[in-house]
């Protein structure tokens, strides 16, 4: 697993509050708009590379099949901090557009899969947060339970993300809440690509009836 953990080391893969996305890089004058830009267009099709790996994972390659989910939370949660950073208004306008139960179940996950990125490489091995299913493919592989971290001397513990991971992720599978919230992110990223080139601004409706429909939210 040292590969995996060596990713969230400073200096090897850009960390979201740097310049993932287009964090750190926005500041105002056009070109750097465009970089900012063009970073998160290159973080989506990154995203969405990485589920892709997962879903053509056969399982039999377990360090790979783990690298691979590391690779998909880690890359959906830089989309996400990108996106809430500069396009706030974007973002909360698509949340809005949701139902009660379809947005609980998004910022559920977003918050489930941001605890999974909080502990790896600290105090977690991408592999204590997946279960593998013997001879299933990854796909069908499901988060696991795991017990609450323990909290840092001197500091709070924020348990909000532990306890949205265990209501909405553990004991499912592990492309479930990443399909639904790269889905979300996906959309709203072409909904501002839309509105830059004059067309229509707001996330298309039938996209909000797919976010709908896509995870059951547990109560």
């Amino acid at each position: 697993m040292a590969d995996i953990r060596e990713r969230d080391q400073p200096g090897t893969v850009p960390r979201p509050r740097r310049d993932s996305g287009g964090r750190g890089t926005r500041t105002g004058s056009p070109g750097s708009q465009d970089a900012g830009e063009d970073a998160l267009a290159w973080s989506v099709a990154a995203m969405s590379g990485a589920l892709r790996r997962i879903g053509d994972s056969s399982g039999a390659d377990v360090p790979q099949a783990v690298a691979a989910a590391t690779e998909a939370v880690w890359w959906v949660t830089v989309v996400d901090a990108a996106i809430t950073r500069h396009y706030p208004a974007a973002y909360g306008g698509a949340l809005a557009a949701l139902d009660p139960a379809a947005r609980r179940a998004v910022e559920r996950s977003v918050a489930g899969l941001r605890f999974i990125r909080g502990q790896l490489g600290y105090s977690a091995d991408p592999g204590d947060f997946i279960q593998p299913a013997p001879g299933a493919p990854a796909a069908a592989w499901t988060w696991r339970s795991v017990p609450p971290p323990s909290p840092q001397r001197g500091t709070v513990r924020d348990t909000s993300p532990y306890r949205e991971y265990r209501t909405q992720l553990a004991g499912r599978p592990l492309t479930e809440a990443l399909t639904l919230t790269a889905g979300f992110l996906s959309r709203i990223h072409t909904a501002i690509g839309n509105r830059r080139r004059g067309t229509a601004g707001q996330v298309p409706s039938a996209h909000i009836e797919a976010s709908r429909r896509a995870m059951p939210v547990r109560p």
